[in-house]
C-alpha cells in the first residue's frame, strides 16, 4: 500500500467551456463482503434525497436549479475505490444568473441528506435496485463478450483481485439490508473526507468559500492510503490453452501475456505495442489477420497496466482457430525482426500528438485526467506522449523479451446437431 498527499480542493480553471463541472470524490479499500454495497449505494444517492422524496420532485429540482448533469461513477483501480459524483451547471457568463451555491446546496442534499425511513434507506427502492442489478449479473452468461471477458479474466488470474465480481458472490445482494447498507454510507460518504476537483470557467475566491461552507468535512491537504497495482507475475513455462464450447453465435481466440517484472513506466511501451498493433497508421494486426488471410470478422487489443496484463482478441469462424493463432504469434514475433520498427513508432506519436490535441477538447478527459494525475492512477496524456517521444526500439524490444504467453483460450460457437 501506497501513500499519497494531494492538496484539496482542486480548480482547474478553463475558459474554453461554458458549463463547470464539480466532482466530489470518496475514497475507500475494496473488501469483498462490501461488493455488493458498493455497487447499490450511488443508486441510493441520484434519484432522491430528504428534500425531494420522489423521483419527480427531484428532477423538477434539477430544472428549477439550472443543473445540466448530476451522474456518479465508481472508480476502481485494484483494491482502491473511489465514489465519485458529478454536478455539470452553466457558467455564470452563460446562464446570466448566479446560481452556484444554490447549486452546490443541492449536491450536499443529495450526499448528505438521503432520503430515510427510519433511520435507514428506502427498503422498497433498495429492493428495486437489488432486482435490477441482479438482473444485470444473470444475464452475464447469455452475452457473448461479458462471458467471454469473465471467463478469460478467472483464466488468467492467480491471485483472485484482477477477476474479482460481484458476479461470483450474488449472495451479497440477496442478503444485503437498508440498514446495512446506509451503514456502509455512514462509514464511506457521511463520515469521509471528501476530494473535490472544480473545472471550468470560475474564479477561485468565488467557489472555494461555498465548497467550503457546504463540505465541512473537507480538508485542504489529504493523505490517502492507495492500492492499485497488483502485477500478475509470470509463472507458467508453457501457455495453458483453454478451449470452451457454448451456445453463441460467434467465436474468439484471446491471448493473454503476463509482463515479467512489470514497472509503471511499462505502461507506456504496452501502449505502443497495441497503437503497433491496431493504429490506424500501422495495422500489423488486421494486415497479416484481416488482409492478407481474411481470417478474422474484426480484432481487439488492450491492456490491464495496474495487472501487467496483455490481450489480444481475434473473432473468428471457428474452422480458422489453428491458423488465427499461428498468425497471431507470428504477427508478435515479427515486430522483433523488423527493420522499419523506429519509422512505425514515428508514426504512432505523431498519431499520439493529434489525438492529445483533440482530447484539449474534451472537458471529461480534462478532468478526468486531472484527477487521475492527482490520485496517481495514471500519466496524463501530456505526460504519456512526452514518455512516448523518448521511447526507443530498444526500449519497446526488451520490453517484448518481457512479455510472457499466459493463457490462449478458445471460445466456441457450438454448432448445432
Amino acid at each position: 500500500m501506497k501513500e499519497i498527499t494531494i492538496t484539496n480542493p482542486t480548480l482547474i480553471k478553463n475558459e474554453n467551456f461554458e458549463t463547470i463541472i464539480i466532482s466530489v470524490i470518496f475514497p475507500y479499500q475494496e473488501k469483498i463482503e462490501e461488493l455488493a454495497k458498493q455497487a447499490l449505494l450511488p443508486a441510493m444517492l441520484m434519484y432522491m434525497n430528504e428534500e425531494y422524496p420522489t423521483e419527480e420532485e427531484f428532477q423538477k429540482a434539477l430544472k428549477e436549479n439550472y443543473i445540466v448533469d448530476y451522474f456518479a461513477k465508481q472508480i476502481t483501480v485494484g483494491t482502491t475505490n473511489y465514489f465519485a459524483f458529478y454536478l455539470v451547471i452553466p457558467d455564470k457568463l452563460t446562464l446570466k444568473k448566479d446560481y452556484v451555491e444554490k447549486q452546490i446546496s443541492f449536491l450536499e442534499k443529495c450526499l448528505y441528506h438521503p432520503k430515510l425511513i427510519n433511520e435507514e434507506f428506502d427498503n422498497f427502492e433498495l429492493e428495486r435496485e437489488k432486482e435490477n442489478l441482479l438482473i444485470k449479473l444473470k444475464n452475464t452468461d447469455k452475452s457473448f463478450h461479458a462471458y467471454q471477458t469473465k471467463r478469460l479474466h478467472k483464466l488468467v488470474d492467480n491471485e483472485g483481485i484482477f477477476s474479482r465480481s460481484l458476479y461470483d458472490h450474488q449472495d451479497l445482494i440477496e442478503k444485503l439490508t437498508s440498514k446495512e447498507l446506509y451503514k456502509f454510507y455512514q462509514k464511506n460518504i457521511k463520515n469521509n473526507h471528501p476530494l473535490i476537483f472544480i473545472l471550468g470557467n470560475i474564479e477561485k475566491q468565488t467557489i472555494l468559500p461555498i465548497i467550503k461552507k457546504y463540505f465541512p468535512t473537507l480538508k485542504e491537504q489529504e493523505t490517502l492510503k492507495t492500492n492499485y497495482r497488483h502485477y500478475l507475475k509470470p509463472f507458467r513455462t508453457t501457455p495453458q490453452e483453454i478451449t470452451e464450447e457454448k451456445h453463441f453465435k460467434d467465436s474468439s481466440l484471446s491471448l493473454v501475456y503476463k509482463v515479467e517484472n512489470m514497472k509503471e513506466e511499462d505502461t507506456i511501451l504496452l501502449g505502443l505495442l497495441k497503437k503497433l498493433l491496431t493504429s490506424q497508421s500501422t495495422r500489423l494486426l488486421n494486415k497479416k489477420l484481416r488482409d492478407e488471410y481474411n481470417l478474422v470478422y474484426s480484432s481487439n487489443v488492450t491492456f490491464y497496466p495496474n495487472f501487467g496484463i496483455f490481450e489480444i482478441t481475434a473473432y473468428i469462424n471457428p474452422l480458422n482457430k489453428d491458423l488465427a493463432l499461428e498468425k497471431i504469434l507470428e504477427v508478435m514475433n515479427d515486430i522483433k525482426q523488423r527493420k522499419d520498427l523506429n519509422l512505425l513508432i514515428e508514426k504512432i506519436i505523431r498519431r499520439r500528438k493529434t489525438i492529445l490535441i483533440r482530447n484539449l477538447d474534451n472537458k471529461y478527459s480534462i478532468l478526468t485526467k486531472a484527477i487521475y494525475k492527482k490520485l496517481n492512477i495514471a500519466y496524463t496524456d501530456k505526460e504519456s506522449y512526452d514518455r512516448l517521444t523518448k521511447v526507443t526500439e530498444e526500449d519497446l524490444l526488451e520490453c517484448l523479451s518481457r512479455l510472457k504467453l499466459d493463457t490462449i483460450y478458445f471460445l466456441k460457437e457450438m454448432q448445432d446437431e
